[in-house]
């Protein structure tokens, strides 16, 4: 099972030094290698474990194989990723890194738009309030969640 996991490095760092860095930012290769980390640290517990290893090996392969028609396979990829990254976050409650601070970000602007205009009758000021506590506990909870070990 370590033997998938060190064959999936591998063929993310060859991948690294072939393909260009906006290729490289396209099929996000950093997050790549978090989602196996994140899998790898599951494998005895999780009975699709060595499945998605399996699956995300035969993808970069064929990734890796198709360099040169790769504007195609983008959607592919990130179809490959999201369907680990869910499993990773449906069956051992992890997060992604910054979903707190967008969640409560939208939530504190939308209660300080509804404060601006109740309580100080001014929507300038109550924007920045609920942004600013949003914020605030958003990024509070992301550094928790980051030192817990659950984010992806």
């Amino acid at each position: 099972m370590e033997q998938h996991v060190n064959d999936i490095m591998t063929i993310i760092k060859r991948m690294r030094k072939t393909i260009s860095k906006e290729s490289s930012k396209k099929l996000d290769l950093n997050k790549c290698e978090r989602v196996v980390q994140r899998l790898e640290s599951f494998s005895a517990s999780c009975v699709e474990y060595e499945q998605y290893q399996v699956k995300l090996k035969d993808h970069l392969i064929q990734l890796e194989a198709n360099v040169d028609e790769m504007n195609t396979d983008f959607n592919q990829h990130k179809k490959v990723i999201q369907c680990i990254v869910s499993h990773l976050q449906k069956e051992h409650k992890l997060v992604p890194e910054g979903m707190y601070l967008t969640l409560y970000m939208s939530i504190g602007m939308s209660l300080g738009m509804v404060f601006g205009f109740t309580v100080f009758d001014n929507l300038t000021l109550g924007l920045p309030i609920g942004m600013s506590m949003g914020i605030a506990i958003g990024a509070g909870l992301d550094a928790d969640a980051k030192k817990k070990g659950n984010t992806i």
